[in-house]
Order: structure tokens, then sequence, then C-alpha cells
């Protein structure tokens, strides 16, 4: 999935357009509703266009993956069947998907701090979450941070669970 999307029955879904069928899982939306709940969730990583949604909720009508309603001259989305087997989909992967965005975070530590003294001593994962946007007030700084922190302990998680199973493997294997 990283970068360039998940493949669902011969059709390409981007990481945007699955992270919309994420966000429709709560509720149906109206289009400019998802926009307003992506500019929250990303706000000081990235600013979502109208250029970009509505073409990405056409995309995922026309695939069967959402379907519309007109309410009061007002499209809603709201997600199919197969949308939410995408998302299940998806899931099913991230821990392995996890474990590639790590090891790419960590190249781009590795390179920044290959290119740049001053950075080989903050790694680039910690500037990430140590610098906020200068117009980010603190309190919304908090907010994004214990989310990340959120997020990563549930990812953390995540892979404490398959290295116990793992291990609980080898040590079967081994008694054999």
């Amino acid at each position: 999935m990283f970068g360039r999307g998940h493949e669902f029955r011969g059709k390409r879904v981007s990481p945007l357009q699955i992270t919309i069928l994420i966000f429709l899982r709560e509720r149906p939306r109206y289009g400019y509703e998802v926009l307003k709940v992506l500019k929250e969730h990303f706000d000081g990583v990235w600013v979502p266009q109208t250029g970009s949604i509505y073409p990405a909720l056409k995309k995922l009508e026309t695939s069967g993956l959402v379907s519309s309603e007109e309410r009061d001259g007002t499209d809603y989305y709201s997600i199919t069947k197969d949308g939410n087997d995408v998302v299940v989909e998806v899931l099913a992967h991230s821990p392995r998907d996890l474990r590639l965005m790590t090891r790419y975070f960590d190249l781009l530590g590795r390179a920044a701090e290959d290119l740049n003294s001053e950075v080989s001593r903050i790694s680039m994962f910690q500037k990430i979450f140590e610098s906020g946007d200068e117009c980010e007030d603190a309190d919304r700084r908090a907010r994004r941070l214990r989310r990340a922190r959120e997020r990563i302990a549930e990812h953390l998680a995540m892979i404490d669970r398959e290295l116990n199973d793992m291990e609980g493997k080898n040590k079967g294997d081994e008694e054999r």
C-alpha cells in the first residue's frame, strides 16, 4: 500500500481513497464534510484540497466502493460492502506495511545524517514529532502529539503480539 495504494479486484485504490473509506465507515458524509474531517485529522501535516477529494469520491463511486444518495441537493456518500472489504484487506496488511514504513523512515534518517551533520544529532523521526508548524498553538500541537503517541502505541502492541506469536512457534519447533 505504501506510496502506490492498494489493489482490490484489479482496481487501484489510492491511500487517499482508503483514508476516505475509513472515515465513511463512521457514517455517510457529503463531500465538504469529508474534506473537513481530513483537514482536521491531518492538521499541520497535510492540507487536502477539493480538487483531490471530489475526484477521489467519484472514482470510489465508479468502482463500487461507495454509493451516493442525494438529499436536499447534496450528495451523501456511504461505504459499500466492497468498500468495507477494501478497508479490512488493507488493515490485514498493516503490520507488514508498518514494518516497511519503519524501515523507510530509518533509511531517511540515515540519509539525512549523512547529508547534514546537524541532523545527525537528532534522528529524523524525533524531528518529525519535536518540531511543529510555527503557526500551531500549544493545545493543537499537544492533541496532535497525543494522537501520534496513541497510534504508535497501537502499532507497537501489534508488533509485540506478532513477536510473541513468532517466539511461541519457535519454542514449539525447538521442543520437537
